[in-house]
């Protein structure tokens, strides 16, 4: 495990935890959009938040566009954390990267579960409009449309002279993932999250997570848009969601009986 590991900059508390959780943001996110996560999931998932180049931890790195070499950048930071079973959540983007992640390293660290949150299917087109050649007024129209960032900083020109050229490097990345005919499965467990009032990803498509997927998927639909899961109700229901998929899968759930309480008592 590396020392100083600037793509996981949150401590796990729980050393007796039974599952890791990595957690990947969306574009122009941070690792502090799961930074409560791990007070409201139970003791025996330790929830890993992960921090992309450009930002929060790593904000004196320069931003990937690169898409190949953030992967392995990402990859690389995660294998050196994996002690334990493992899973990953990701938005967005961060679910478009966790697949990749997951499906490079089925064969040797397979994770017991991915839970893919607010993105298409990888065999299908990207839906969303083109945004990383756009005008940084124009950048800023499209955040604002999207419903993830306060007014308050859209509207602190400093603040978003900082982060512009981060957002803009996350929308190339998310651009660039592209289509492909041809996939490996995935061999874990896939759990498809959505909000109901998504536009850039039609409900209607979501079945089509499992051409990429050997196991049965399911999938929750979530009131909300593109940002559903920073609505408390949300996040309880991703949690419980998680926390009931998960469980099975551990070789020995009785020794986390007297944790599992604290998802059901929260709703």
């Amino acid at each position: 495990m590396r020392e100083n590991n600037k793509a996981l900059p949150y401590v796990s508390l729980k050393k007796q935890a039974k599952v890791d959780l990595f957690c990947l943001h969306y574009a122009g996110g941070s690792s502090a959009v799961f930074r409560d996560w791990d007070n409201l999931f139970p003791d025996w998932i330790a929830i890993r938040p992960v921090e992309l180049p450009g930002r929060g931890s790593r904000i004196l790195e320069q931003p990937l566009s690169d898409i190949k070499t953030l992967i392995t950048n990402l990859e690389d930071a995660i294998k050196d954390e994996i002690t334990r079973p493992w899973a990953l959540f990701g938005h967005s983007l961060g679910a478009a990267l966790g697949y990749k992640i997951c499906q490079n390293l089925q064969k040797t660290l397979p994770a017991l579960a991915f839970f893919p949150s607010g993105r298409h299917a990888p065999t299908l087109h990207d839906p969303a409009p083109k945004r990383g050649a756009l005008s940084d007024d124009k950048l800023i129209e499209e955040v604002r449309s999207l419903g993830g960032s306060p007014e308050e900083v859209l509207q602190n020109k400093e603040l978003m002279d900082l982060l512009l050229p981060m957002i803009r490097s996350d929308f190339i990345l998310s651009e660039t993932i592209q289509k492909t005919d041809s996939l490996l499965s995935l061999d874990c467990y896939v759990h498809v999250f959505a909000g109901s009032h998504d536009a850039e990803v039609p409900i209607k498509t979501l079945s089509q997570w499992q051409d990429s997927c050997s196991k049965e998927i399911s999938i929750d639909i979530l009131e909300g848009n593109h940002f559903f899961l920073h609505e408390n109700s949300s996040i309880i229901h991703i949690r419980n969601a998680i926390c009931q998929l998960i469980k099975p899968l551990l070789t020995s759930p009785t020794d986390i009986k007297e944790n599992i309480v604290k998802e059901e008592n929260d709703e």
